[in-house]
């Protein structure tokens, strides 16, 4: 090879070798494309699903009889005996379902259960005038202080405490206005006549303090609370079944005309029911006061089954 020949061949390598090492260099820089955005997966929990939805914890509610198909009130009616006019209201104070009703809007002789919107009506109007529960002990009529009258006539039915009573709320009308705020219209006393709806709204009123301030609707339930020798009959049954309850109560009776009936507040830890329960002989049936009596003990007794 001449020495010309050579020096071109020469000249020639040396230019070849930095496009090489560019073509080189280029291939080793470029990026690698980034994953298209469709293809980039987000980790499955932080992506929004319904599946992933949840729940707010939740509150187990304390069991009604309206809760459980066990628990079917309306079974009730085999506990009623043929041949009585039957006036009765249940409700569960919680819920405010009604649970078992007959006739609740019909009026009849509520016998002694009028005494409690009674009762409710003369506080009611002592309050107005300022009274204090000290003041029942120091004022009252006919010689003796509302204490005394108002414990006769809730806790031993005394009829002259009623009387007394009833003349002190009848005046200036006072006592019927009080019964139509109340939505008690229908709660007349000449002569004395109420429904069951009526006088489960006046325990209803009493219960949840919508009728009296705190002192006197306690002082109330106290006397309703207040034990008798006759707890322990009518819907005083309840408790034969429920021990551990408190049945807060005022029992209607009379003989002419025959009127067998009950009312109260059933109180079992944090639930409550309202009860009113009154019989009174049909037309042309000869159907007795021990008749009705043991029918509304047997209605209680299966009560307090499906209330358990």
């Amino acid at each position: 090879m001449s020495p010309f020949r050579l020096k071109l061949t020469i000249v020639l390598l040396l230019l070849a070798l930095p496009l090489s090492a560019c073509k080189f260099n280029s291939l080793t820089t470029t990026p690698v494309p980034s994953p298209s955005p469709s293809l980039i997966v987000t980790p499955a929990s932080s992506l929004p699903t319904k599946t992933e939805v949840v729940p707010a914890p939740s509150v187990t509610p304390l069991p009604t009889a309206t809760q459980s198909p066990t628990k079917n009130f309306s079974s009730l009616e085999s506990e009623l005996i043929a041949g009585v006019d039957w006036y009765i209201l249940i409700q569960d104070a919680n819920s405010g379902d009604i649970l078992f009703e007959r006739n609740a809007d019909t009026p009849f002789p509520p016998a002694s259960m009028i005494k409690i919107p009674t009762a409710m009506a003369v506080l009611s109007i002592l309050e107005d005038q300022g009274r204090t529960l000290e003041d029942l002990k120091t004022t009252g009529i006919n010689g003796r202080n509302f204490d005394s009258l108002l414990e006769a006539m809730v806790v031993r039915s005394e009829e002259s405490a009623t009387d007394a009573l009833e003349y002190f709320a009848r005046g200036d009308n006072l006592l019927r206005e009080k019964l139509d705020a109340w939505g008690l219209i229908n709660t007349r006393y000449d002569p004395r006549v109420s429904t069951a709806s009526e006088l489960l709204t006046s325990l209803k009123l009493l219960n949840t303090g919508a009728a009296l301030n705190k002192e006197n609707t306690q002082y109330l339930l106290n006397l309703m609370g207040v034990y008798t020798e006759n707890d322990q009959i009518l819907l005083g049954k309840l408790i034969d079944e429920l021990p551990d309850c408190m049945f807060l109560n005022k029992r209607g009776t009379m003989l002419s005309p025959t009127i067998v009936s009950d009312m109260g507040i059933l109180n079992c830890g944090e639930q409550s029911w309202y009860l009113v329960v009154a019989g009174t002989p049909a037309a042309g049936s000869q159907t007795t006061f021990e008749d009705i009596q043991a029918s509304i003990e047997s209605f209680a007794l299966t009560s307090a089954i499906y209330i358990k």
